[in-house]
């Protein structure tokens, strides 16, 4: 009998989360990817979503699930019972000027997901344009298990506050 992996658990429960809210409106889910790198051995799991009533050019949330082959070889072989995944939360979004914006984004993300959250940011910008596009990620510095599938859940309201808020400072 196939035992599904913490991956496959972890990827259903916030798959199904996130498409529930896109049929409900509340969401636009604009992409997914669901890889198994062969060359080494590495389940990755993608979903992007935005809000819904938000235009296209808005922030966006991808959450990406990443499973190594030491913690897959681990959980088949039964070798370890803290086997999981890497969860990183990146956020997308086009701003004008990074000087004012970015600290505003850092203290708004650290006041949503706490102070013990590994925030960053990344710009990259044309150099024909004064416009950049920033790429916050949301780290949280260990593994993802099973038990933490309420957790996960607990995570959703969260990702939806940030869109909501970062479009705002977008407007700014």
């Amino acid at each position: 009998m196939f035992d599904p992996t913490a991956f496959d658990n972890l990827k259903t429960v916030i798959e199904g989360a996130l498409y529930d809210l896109d049929l409900n409106g509340t969401i636009v889910v604009t992409d997914r990817r669901d890889w198994i790198d062969l060359a080494y051995f590495s389940r990755t799991y993608h979903i992007t979503f935005r809000m819904r009533e938000r235009e296209e050019t808005s922030a966006s949330c991808t959450v990406t699930l990443e499973m190594s082959l030491e913690q897959i070889a681990q959980e088949l072989l039964q070798k370890a019972t803290d086997v999981g995944c890497v969860l990183t939360i990146m956020f997308f979004m086009p701003i004008g000027s990074s000087e004012s914006v970015c600290p505003l984004i850092e203290e708004t993300m650290l006041s949503i997901w706490g102070e013990n959250r590994i925030i960053r940011q990344t710009l990259r910008r044309d150099y024909k344009s004064n416009n950049y596009h920033n790429e916050i990620s949301v780290q949280f510095g260990r593994l993802i298990r099973e038990e933490n599938v309420d957790d996960l859940l607990e995570m959703v309201p969260y990702m939806l506050q940030s869109l909501q808020k970062l479009s705002l400072i977008k407007q700014m």
